[in-house]
């Protein structure tokens, strides 16, 4: 009978463990969610905090980045790839979530995030033809060594954002889905080009 309750007992510690610690359908891996170590308890307003000083593996010198009362940034740099590299960096910062979203619609892959109550939306934009017209922008883009190293350095910079977080860090949304954010790239730059071009000349 000891042996009974031995074994009931670790088979559901098992199953509690694989229940808080996998997605179900939509719904996130709860243990990782409610950790008040790393979890969304760590998505509060404390994390708008700017450190003074940042290291950030890229930069070819100093960048100053003065942020006004409003939060809006001002950059302040020593060549061009260091301003653009700041500007990614600063932009995912404040709206990674935004940015992966709005390019997940413009190629019509926005399913692979929200599921399949997404397709119809996917389906009608890849309709739209953004992505193909977004390839076309980045040839055009590629053609011209200065955009070209514009574009390059903004993704760079999105990228070293991307890099510096772990799953404390991650923006709430991300882990209320369960999902990671995807390398940046000058393709994807394009997308949003093309999205607000759709949503301004609409």
């Amino acid at each position: 009978m000891k042996y009974i309750k031995l074994i009931i007992s670790t088979l559901l510690v098992c199953g509690l463990f694989y229940f808080l610690n996998y997605q179900h359908g939509r719904l996130p891996p709860l243990g990782k969610l409610l950790n008040p170590s790393a979890g969304f308890w760590q998505n509060n307003t404390s994390g708008d905090k700017v450190p003074e000083e940042l290291d950030i593996p890229g930069l070819k010198d100093e960048v100053q980045v003065l942020f006004d009362d409003r939060h809006v940034p001002h950059i302040f740099a020593k060549n061009s790839h260091d301003l653009y590299f700041a500007q990614g960096y600063i932009t995912a910062r404040d709206r990674l979530w935004q940015m992966e979203m709005q390019t997940h619609l413009a190629a019509g892959r926005l399913s692979e995030i929200l599921g399949k109550s997404a397709i119809e939306t996917d389906r009608y934009h890849r309709r739209l033809g953004l992505l193909y017209g977004a390839e076309n922008t980045l040839k055009s883009m590629l053609a011209d060594p200065e955009s070209r190293a514009a574009g390059e350095a903004y993704a760079e910079g999105v990228n070293a954002f991307i890099h510096m977080l772990n799953y404390k860090s991650l923006p709430l949304e991300y882990k209320i889905l369960d999902y990671q954010p995807e390398e940046w790239t000058t393709l994807k730059s394009t997308l949003i080009l093309k999205l607000m071009s759709l949503t301004l000349s609409s």
